[in-house]
């Protein structure tokens, strides 16, 4: 089954660098699946705009029509460090995580290891962190709330800077990379570590509230839905965790890594897996109440739209599910592979594509196409 799923995900290099990671494989030096970085960013919407991050390291902003606005590329380095502490040979800055929308600035970060806040209406620049040098690089998407911006970063550390100013407030360090992105609910910030370990901490000051440990690295953001944190780990296992303490309330055992963030509709969970298959499951007990095997592994978060859960596959199948009775109404091959979270806005499900890299804006209810963007041809 391991080789089954290695092949299934080569050519990826942040899976590949992940399964290098957590089998604990001993190679030495640089290890470069591709001659260049590859990104994974999703789409977020807000003020009537879009703003995705593209592999070529550019921050594009696109009106709903899905005309372009502007576009901004990132400051590069060829000072940055790869995740294996090697220095990379391209100043091409990949972007992995999902950009966040504050006020009037929208933030990203960059595998240079540096975070960028851009006005939301011109592209400017407003500022960058560090202002001197690099951190390592950052693959986790940022996340806005306090007044500040939250991210991980590949050196272990939750950072949070003021989201006016972007300067540091504090850090809190974990024992391993941190590739995952954080949620966050009230003043409680959740993140995942390749330490195994889920921390709750203080938004405010970054204290420690509590940690849970499982058996395998965490890439994937939790959900945290009614005093319930839910997170799933390379060790197989879907969690439901007691947001206040930790406590284990239940866990559910697939058949590989669970990549993608879970949604919660109608009392029940739904959630990908590499294992091919879209898990539900029963909220308060974690008993198994449908499974779906879409053909393919799952790493793109799905979104929920009214009563139905849009999934993408990663060979770039995307499918409607039913909640009513756990069956597809509709699916639609786009022919590209899909990584990046699903992002959904007024009744409309936006995909950002792999080889090509292309935005798509698909009705929610049809699957019916509104409007494609090429950005690779940008």
């Amino acid at each position: 089954m391991w080789a089954r799923y290695n092949r299934a995900l080569l050519g990826k290099a942040l899976l590949v660098l992940t399964m290098l990671l957590v089998a604990g494989t001993g190679i030495l030096g640089c290890v470069r699946a591709l001659s260049q970085p590859e990104g994974g960013s999703g789409v977020v919407v807000a003020n009537d705009s879009l703003f995705v991050g593209s592999m070529g390291g550019k921050l594009i902003a696109l009106d709903t029509s899905g005309s372009p606005l502007w576009e901004v590329p990132l400051q590069t380095s060829e000072s940055a460090t790869g995740g294996f502490g090697c220095t990379a040979s391209s100043t091409t800055v990949a972007i992995y995580g999902t950009p966040a929308v504050g006020g009037d600035l929208v933030y990203v970060g960059g595998y240079n290891g540096k975070i960028h806040a851009i006005d939301l209406g011109s592209g400017s620049l407003r500022w960058v962190y560090p202002s001197e040098g690099n951190i390592q690089p950052i693959v986790s998407g940022p996340v806005i709330a306090q007044d500040k911006v939250y991210f991980g970063c590949a050196d272990g550390k939750l950072y949070a800077l003021d989201a006016a100013e972007g300067y540091k407030e504090w850090e809190f360090e974990t024992g391993g990379k941190i590739w995952a992105t954080p949620a966050i609910d009230g003043e409680t910030i959740y993140i995942g570590s390749f330490d195994k370990k889920l921390y709750a901490l203080d938004a405010n000051d970054g204290s420690k509230k509590w940690e849970f440990r499982t058996e395998g690295a965490i890439a994937s953001t939790p959900l945290v839905y009614n005093n319930t944190v839910y997170i799933g780990s390379f060790d197989r296992y879907l969690y439901a965790l007691n947001a206040t303490d930790g406590s284990l309330r239940w866990k559910f055992l697939a058949e590989s890594w669970f990549w993608a963030c879970p949604v919660a509709y109608n009392n029940v969970i739904y959630v990908g897996c590499l294992d091919h298959k879209v898990y539900a499951l029963d909220i308060e007990s974690g008993d198994k109440v449908a499974e779906l095997d879409l053909g393919s592994p799952i790493c793109s978060s799905p979104v929920l739209v009214d009563d139905r859960v849009i999934i993408a596959t990663e060979e770039g199948i995307v499918y409607a599910l039913d909640t009513s009775n756990n069956q597809k109404k509709w699916d639609i091959d786009l022919g590209e592979k899909i990584y990046a979270p699903l992002c959904a806005s007024n009744g409309v499900v936006y995909i950002h594509t792999h080889e090509h890299e292309t935005i798509y804006a698909r009705r929610a209810q049809t699957g019916a196409k509104i409007w494609t963007f090429p950005i690779s041809s940008k």
